[in-house]
């Protein structure tokens, strides 16, 4: 989601605590703003922002560490952004979400899939947090890449490091899990032809390929 579409959303830390919400978004910052008598703001560095659900958009910082370090009157100075331990958030994010510089990805809020398994026809529950850079295989057993992120709808998945290939993956597809690799229902010669993409699809693009799914596949029920 672009960054100017965030404004007036909703923050929370990563322990859920409410922020308040998005006032003003720069180069380098957002500004929250929490309560309406006694107003607080906060000042926080855009890469400790990690995503957004479709209703908060999240940081992977508490509530306490926010209120020390960005709880103020006026925006962070510059240096602020170039200490180790930011330039290495920063490094990070941007490996993970290669246009992280232009919108914050939308993120899952479901905890997690069930899926039923063709061969023992077990029920397997798989919490997202487990599955995130977990190998991704397809049908024939060839692997295409790790997961980077999940959506409210799909998967993405990345093949490779510097021009990495991205795959925006319908959850209907997940076909298994065995605790190192998650498999879906596509085999190798049809993965880039549907599922490679430059930009998030739409939620009508996603409901297509659901519903072009093999039928011999099982499908996945989203809690």
């Amino acid at each position: 989601m672009a960054w100017d579409k965030t404004i007036d959303r909703k923050v929370k830390s990563t322990d859920n605590q409410d922020l308040g919400k998005i006032e003003g978004v720069s180069s380098e910052y957002v500004e929250v703003k929490e309560g309406a008598l006694h107003k607080k703001r906060y000042y926080i560095p855009k890469y400790y922002l990690e995503s957004y659900d479709g209703e908060n958009v999240r940081s992977s910082l508490t509530k306490n560490e926010i209120k020390d370090k960005y709880e103020r009157g006026s925006p962070p100075s510059p240096s602020e952004f170039q200490t180790e331990q930011y330039l290495e958030q920063k490094r990070r994010i941007e490996s993970d979400y290669p246009q992280f510089l232009h919108g914050i990805p939308w993120m899952a809020r479901e905890p997690g899939v069930h899926v039923k398994t063709e061969q023992s026809g077990d029920i397997l529950h798989i919490p997202w947090e487990e599955v995130i850079h977990k190998r991704v295989k397809t049908t024939d057993d060839v692997d295409i890449g790790d997961i980077q992120r999940v959506g409210n709808e799909f998967i993405v998945v990345r093949e490779g490091v510097g021009n990495a290939r991205l795959y925006y993956i319908p959850k209907a597809y997940i076909d298994n899990y065995d605790g190192s690799a998650l498999y879906v229902a596509t085999p190798i010669a049809l993965v880039s032809a549907k599922f490679e993409r430059e930009e998030e699809p739409t939620p009508e693009e996603i409901r297509t390929l659901s519903e072009d799914r093999p039928k011999r596949a099982t499908s996945a029920n989203i809690d």
